[in-house]
């Protein structure tokens, strides 16, 4: 799916790399129609140091770095990944991940992750940090490369954060199928 691009200057370059997670963040900013652009113009300020390759709200997602390159979005865990941030808060409850507007960005979300893991092999599962620790591919949240290689304290998407229904809602954008993961060749 085309999105708009708003540049990140807080980008590393690469001529292409592995790419074996994707990072779910939240933006920490309200949920409302623009949450998006609000976060990419944010990524797009050198003064912020830090960027995501995506942001999405309930009505669109922007693309802040090219996926070949690596985004600052989750420290020791930047070079594998790519960084999706959500709009609304880490601190959200179960009804706060459960009104209209919540639902929208996370099928929005869901279906660019479905993208996501189709273009890159990964397969649709759920990683802690012992799973990235040990180099598994998957999708995890920012939390969880926080506690993998504690170079941060970011603990986004927040506890309440509706890992099953997400999952569900990425296989069901891929069209039910879970993606295989790539074996290595010896």
């Amino acid at each position: 799916m085309p999105v708009p691009f708003v540049e990140s200057p807080n980008v590393t370059p690469t001529d292409g790399r592995a790419i074996d997670v994707v990072v779910i963040h939240t933006m920490e900013i309200a949920e409302y129609g623009g949450a998006a652009e609000t976060c990419a113009r944010w990524f797009a300020s050198p003064a912020s140091e830090v960027s995501a390759h995506y942001c999405v709200d309930a009505s669109e997602v922007i693309q802040c770095v090219r996926e070949q390159d690596i985004a600052w979005h989750a420290r020791g865990g930047n070079t594998v990944s790519i960084g999706i941030e959500l709009a609304g808060y880490a601190g959200q409850g179960p009804r706060g991940w459960d009104d209209g507007y919540s639902w929208a960005v996370l099928e929005r979300a869901a279906a660019l992750t479905a993208e996501l893991c189709a273009r890159y092999a990964i397969p649709v599962r759920r990683l802690r940090a012992p799973d990235l620790v040990a180099g598994r591919r998957g999708l995890t949240g920012h939390v969880d490369v926080s506690r993998a290689y504690g170079k941060s304290d970011h603990w986004d998407p927040g506890p309440a954060f509706p890992w099953a229904r997400f999952l569900r809602l990425v296989r069901m954008s891929a069209g039910g199928r879970d993606v295989v993961e790539r074996t290595a060749k010896a």
